[in-house]
């Protein structure tokens, strides 16, 4: 090869070089936003499946306390639906209450422990149940106010997802005003 061609070879491969290291370092650099960014995005979707857990909760605690016999004589009451759903419930409750546990939300987690209790005496009832016992279940939800408590819970990480939520793109144009001032 002829030097003009050697020297042109070696500046693009010293060129080459310099992005690859470059590049090397700036990706580095941008790492704790990256993980910053990670943990917000997990505890986002924390946030909203909980919210989403305890909405299907709180629907199935309120089917379950207005539930009553259709006649005074009816000697049991089918709760088979609300039975299935609280079997549903449970495996998604203990999933999201350990996860609470690890991520610290002591709060978030003593509430899912209280619905969890509520969730294993609906799933373990039989689906017909007599008025007494359906009356006994619904003097447990009552008493222990899993029922408010899962209300305020689901209000508090409605407030929480809207807290986390990104702030709406701008606009170019809106930009561009910005940079010309």
């Amino acid at each position: 090869m002829e030097p003009p061609r050697l020297a042109a070879a070696g500046g693009i491969l010293a060129l080459i070089l310099v992005a690859f290291v470059a590049g090397r370092i700036s990706k580095r650099g941008n790492a704790p936003d990256n993980i910053a960014n990670q943990g917000q995005v997990r505890e986002r979707v924390l946030v909203v499946a909980v919210g989403e857990h305890l909405g299907h909760s709180e629907r199935m605690l309120v089917e379950l306390s207005n539930a009553a016999p259709n006649n005074p004589k009816q000697k049991e009451v089918n709760i088979s639906a609300q039975q299935r759903r609280a079997e549903d419930l449970l495996e998604d409750n203990r999933l999201y209450r350990q996860t609470a546990l690890q991520e610290g939300d002591a709060g978030l987690a003593s509430v899912l422990d209280e619905l969890e209790r509520v969730l294993l005496d609906v799933a373990h009832s039989s689906g017909e149940v007599t008025p007494a016992q359906l009356e006994a279940i619904q003097k447990k939800i009552e008493g222990r106010g899993i029922l408010f408590k899962v209300r305020v819970v689901n209000k508090e990480l409605q407030q929480r997802e809207e807290a986390t939520r990104p702030a709406p793109a701008q606009k170019e144009s809106a930009k561009r005003e910005r940079n010309k001032a």
